[in-house]
């Protein structure tokens, strides 16, 4: 099993789709929304996941205390004015369990026309002076339109700079489906400046795309920039099956990773068989060295959906791994908190065994970090304490550890069975004893920073389990 993969699942609050049940009236439902937030990240840490998009912008709302949008109604009830800061909440909750929290953007849908009054995204944007279009009954900010990337950069960058968010997830960052008729032409005239429409819609959204991941690396270079794209990249020559691709809504995520311009994508990979097994290969021959991580649609197991069985997702998941792809990303976290038909147990128990480092970002950073030294271990009551010198990090960056455990005073690092612990955020750990310590066992840490480098090994220290008393 790897010791390096993205594993990655959606947190939809949209409609409270994944999160919270309902929205919050009294200081009772906001305690119930952090119970039922904490219960979510806690069987996701369980399953040894390591990355949640968490989303924060869905339709020209949000989830967070923001100067730009609204709060979305499906966290408050209108009207009720006490508030707590969902975003911040969940980010701190991602870290306490060794999860990265990345805010989960929704980029030009804007939510359905017919929607009236305080709830209609539309007036937000109309009170910056952009310019809306509706197309098949839904508002979208027009990606041609220069204003429209100063709007969405003003709120990822009031994100980047008010949260310690480990990423910038977007999604929607396309043109619609079959998007021909798309009502863009006084756009057009102003900014097209000679080119075809196709190249010059194409063209809007690399400049957005490179836009925003030169302001996020120019604030802070750790923060990962990822997207949500179309899950076929281009039709195969002849092909006449009914899929769309990113191509034909003008998406070039090729692009974006040749330029240097994303750290990772992730199709949405929600097919099965043909559809998905020969473009999963496709796609790694696109990477330019950043990852692909395929998306696996397990909402297709529903019954009222394509009805998947539970081979259908892991022979997904064994493709992914085979074509060395990043990892994978499930969309959503209902149902895999729901362990429909058994999917979470069949990913723990065969596939996420054991937890899993995130890969290396080498093109941002390759330096390895010290060592950590200085380890200690006492007993107390039923847990070993670990302890040890932190060791230095660069400006806001900080320092995590991973810790390992073996037999063998030479611990092999590169064994994920000997993993105990991964991104520890503080230089303490307590571990419960069991009863297979009894003949003794080591214990040593690693370093690892916000770029995913790992340092060398520390001293290790040994402890032997006492149970006679």
């Amino acid at each position: 099993m790897p010791k390096n993969e993205i594993r990655a699942v959606w947190l939809t609050t949209n409609y409270a789709l994944d999160w919270p049940t309902k929205p919050f009236t009294t200081l009772e439902d906001i305690d119930k929304q952090k119970e039922e937030l904490v219960n979510i990240l806690c069987c996701l840490k369980k399953t040894n996941f390591n990355i949640v998009f968490f989303q924060t912008r869905l339709r020209g709302n949000v989830v967070y205390d923001s100067k730009v949008e609204p709060l979305s109604p499906f966290i408050r009830n209108k009207g009720y004015k006490v508030t707590y800061d969902p975003l911040a909440f969940a980010i701190e909750e991602c870290h306490k369990l060794g999860l990265e929290c990345h805010a989960w953007f929704v980029t030009y849908l804007l939510g359905a026309a017919e929607v009236k009054g305080e709830d209609n995204c539309s007036l937000v944007v109309k009170c910056n002076q952009l310019q809306t279009r509706i197309y098949k009954g839904e508002i979208y900010l027009d990606p041609g339109d220069l204003e429209t990337d100063r709007y969405l950069l003003s709120i990822v960058e009031e994100i980047v700079d008010k949260y310690d968010v480990d990423g910038i997830h977007m999604d929607y960052i396309r043109y619609p489906e079959k998007p021909t008729e798309f009502p863009d032409d006084i756009t057009y005239k102003y900014y097209g400046k000679g080119k075809n429409k196709t190249e010059w819609r194409k063209d809007n959204i690399n400049r957005f795309v490179s836009r925003l991941y030169d302001m996020v690396k120019g604030k802070k270079p750790w923060v990962q920039v990822s997207s949500a794209v179309v899950g076929i990249y281009t039709r195969k020559l002849g092909d006449n099956k009914k899929y769309w691709t990113a191509n034909e809504v003008y998406q070039d995520p090729e692009q974006w990773l040749r330029m240097g311009k994303h750290d990772f994508i992730v199709p949405m990979m929600y097919y099965s068989g043909n559809l998905f097994f020969p473009f999963v290969q496709d796609w790694q021959a696109r990477s330019y060295g950043r990852f692909v991580v395929p998306g696996i649609g397990i909402y297709r197991m529903d019954e009222k959906d394509s009805n998947w069985d539970v081979q259908t997702v892991t022979e997904q998941i064994k493709s992914s791994r085979q074509h060395n792809t990043g990892g994978n990303a499930f969309f959503r976290a209902n149902y895999l908190i729901g362990n429909k038909k058994g999917i979470r147990d069949e990913i723990k128990n065969n596939f996420y065994v054991y937890p899993a480092l995130l890969p290396p970002l080498t093109w941002l950073k390759r330096t390895i970090p010290a060592s950590p030294k200085h380890l200690q271990l006492t007993t107390l009551n039923d847990s070993v304490s670990l302890s040890w010198e932190s060791v230095e990090c660069f400006e806001k960056e900080n320092m995590f550890y991973n810790v390992y455990y073996s037999k063998s005073k030479y611990i092999d690092i590169y064994d994920v069975s000997n993993l105990v612990a991964t991104r520890v955020s503080s230089n303490t750990l307590s571990i419960p004893i069991d009863t297979s310590q009894i003949d003794g066992c080591y214990y040593a840490v690693t370093s690892y920073d916000r770029y995913h480098n790992e340092s060398e090994i520390s001293e290790p220290v040994y402890f032997k389990a006492n149970f006679e008393n």
